[in-house]
């Protein structure tokens, strides 16, 4: 019997992925992996155990109209006990992870592999698994997870920069700040070597299938999920839809990742990038002022996937944009980048 992944995604921004067989029921196969998904009646017909279906090709068995209407069936909801997968399917749950899981998240031992400053104020952080680690992290391009910093108890989220299918090395662009504790780690001690942990994954921020042109939005290190995402188009082959890239940045001296997209990412996709600079220097030759600057209305002219990563600052000026030109919100996937 074909197995087939499934990925769940709470409300919190944990994710699980766990294999189902087609005779399963996503409960029952959730239920084998000690995964306790809100359920009451398992007859389809109390829609407690309700998701909505992100991704994937699926069956479902018979169920109350009361439990799930028409509509919400055509728009991809689904009732866990009675959907049967006949694919890799992404499911979104509208409750907190603890009422699934009675642990937390798993953590990965780790040791720093490389660090590279890329600009100013951006360090690439090259991390690769222990040993005795037996698997690599499952995640979505686009997800991110807590990270360790040595020395410390604390950790910080970042988003993973590499595709899935990275064998047990991972990328993440750090931001440095002038008050920061893995900012000051980075550039004070950090040594290759250095055992660092990761726990996760987590985000509701990542790739759908490419099925409408794509328009990408990043700012600063936001451009890390889109590389993660445009990574994982181009190992999977997925090159049919065309990807427009915004990229914008403070300073000149801000910029990195131009020529990871114009070798890898130009090459292998239908991809054309665009980048804006607030404040250039005597040398820049291209355009000025701030990403949401780029916008026009003949990008999303078509019905498009739209991506946003970012400061709140610009994910909100986004918003309004799109809002000003109408657009339809569903279609809309951003992650805001705080500073910590």
């Amino acid at each position: 019997m074909p197995k087939h992944k499934i990925t769940m995604i709470f409300e919190d921004g944990r994710s699980e992925m766990i294999e189902a067989d087609e005779n399963d029921t996503i409960y029952m196969a959730a239920l084998r992996n000690k995964i306790r998904l809100m359920t009451d009646c398992l007859e389809g017909a109390c829609a407690t155990c309700k998701g909505q279906a992100v991704n994937g090709i699926y069956t479902m068995d018979d169920y109350s109209d009361e439990a799930l209407s028409d509509e919400e069936a055509a728009d991809g909801e689904v009732l866990t006990c009675k959907m049967r997968a006949q694919s890799d399917c992404v499911i979104e749950f509208p409750y907190m992870s603890k009422v699934a899981f009675r642990v937390g998240a798993k953590t990965w031992g780790c040791c720093v592999k490389f660090i590279e400053k890329v600009s100013s104020n951006v360090v690439k952080l090259v991390i690769s698994l222990d040993e005795n680690e037996k698997s690599p992290p499952v995640f979505m391009p686009g997800q991110y997870v807590n990270i360790s910093v040595p020395g410390s108890d604390e950790t910080r989220s970042y988003s993973f920069a590499n595709a899935p299918s990275s064998n047990g090395t991972l990328s993440f662009y750090i931001k440095l700040l002038d008050k920061g504790v893995m900012s000051d780690y980075l550039r004070e001690r950090a040594t290759e070597g250095d055992p660092i942990y990761i726990t996760g994954p987590y985000g509701r921020f990542y790739l759908r299938e490419p099925e409408r042109p794509i328009l990408m939005i990043a700012g600063g290190t936001g451009l890390a999920p889109m590389f993660s995402m445009l990574s994982q188009m181009v190992d999977l082959g997925m090159v049919q839809q065309s990807v427009h890239l915004l990229y914008g940045v403070n300073k000149t001296s801000e910029i990195f990742g131009l020529d990871e997209i114009k070798d890898k990412f130009s090459n292998n996709l239908k991809l054309v990038y665009e980048t804006t600079c607030l404040v250039p220097d005597e040398e820049w030759s291209g355009a000025t002022g701030y990403v949401t600057d780029l916008l026009r209305p003949e990008l999303i002219k078509e019905s498009t996937d739209v991506y946003v990563c970012g400061p709140p600052p610009m994910i909100d000026a986004v918003d309004i944009w799109l809002t000003e030109n109408q657009f339809d919100k569903k279609f809309v996937y951003a992650e805001k980048f705080l500073p910590s």
